[in-house]
């Protein structure tokens, strides 16, 4: 039996890259896993960015134990060129998202006598200013001012909120990259994969971390130093 059984779990961005990495394995650690995505064939479809969407795809899970938040997308563009259409849509997917899903999710996990664990999704990018990506920049460092803010709001109520920040990671997103990166090379000198990321996804949902709040945990190979 795994370190995760009798526990329901949550996972946005299911379909690909590390939603899809992470629901895999909350799954073999004995979670009952609701894969949710925009895509379509995911076990729960959800737009982050739509509030009644949020409704409906909570209608069909009666109890939840874990939140992930991985959905999310990227916008390469200089401030001067970005349109404002663009600069909306990264922090409506990035931003409104999480907060969407804190606000729906939060009251969930209060009927829970043993609380509940939320991981969001952030990024290096939220540390470390990169030039062309103001919009995802934003979103991801404002995502962490919300998870402070929940965090606070929800430990009376024993769930925790935290959230993960890699630098490069192995996914969809990165699909313009010229080559895949070794795995073989020193993990300190390639980006990450997603399975890696979630490897730390677990130990925040897990019982092993159930003093952590309100934490970030960098997972960037030193990128932000």
């Amino acid at each position: 039996m795994g370190s995760l059984a009798h526990k329901a779990a949550l996972v946005t961005g299911a379909a690909s890259g590390i939603g899809l990495a992470t629901a895999d394995l909350l799954e073999r650690e004995g979670a009952h896993v609701y894969r949710a995505d925009i895509a379509s064939g995911a076990g729960v479809h959800l737009d982050v960015t739509d509030e009644g969407s949020w409704v409906t795809a909570l209608l069909q899970i009666p109890k939840l134990d874990i939140f992930v938040h991985s959905a999310g997308i990227a916008s390469v563009s200089l401030i001067e060129g970005c349109s404002f259409e663009d600069w909306r849509r990264v922090l409506a997917v990035n931003l409104d998202g999480a907060f969407l899903g804190l606000k729906h999710v939060l009251p969930m996990m209060r009927k829970n006598p043993g609380g509940g664990s939320v991981i969001l999704i952030g990024s290096a990018s939220g540390i470390k200013p990169a030039a062309g990506a103001a919009a995802y920049c934003s979103s991801k460092a404002a995502l962490g001012m919300l998870a402070k803010c929940a965090a606070l709001e929800a430990k009376d109520a024993n769930v925790r909120v935290n959230w993960i920040s890699p630098a490069g990671v192995v996914t969809p997103m990165w699909k313009d990259l010229p080559e895949v990166p070794d795995r073989s090379k020193h993990p300190l000198h390639r980006m990450a994969f997603p399975d890696e990321v979630a490897e730390a996804i677990l130990f925040l949902a897990g019982d092993g971390a159930a003093g952590i709040t309100g934490t970030e945990l960098r997972l960037d190979a030193g990128y932000t130093l």
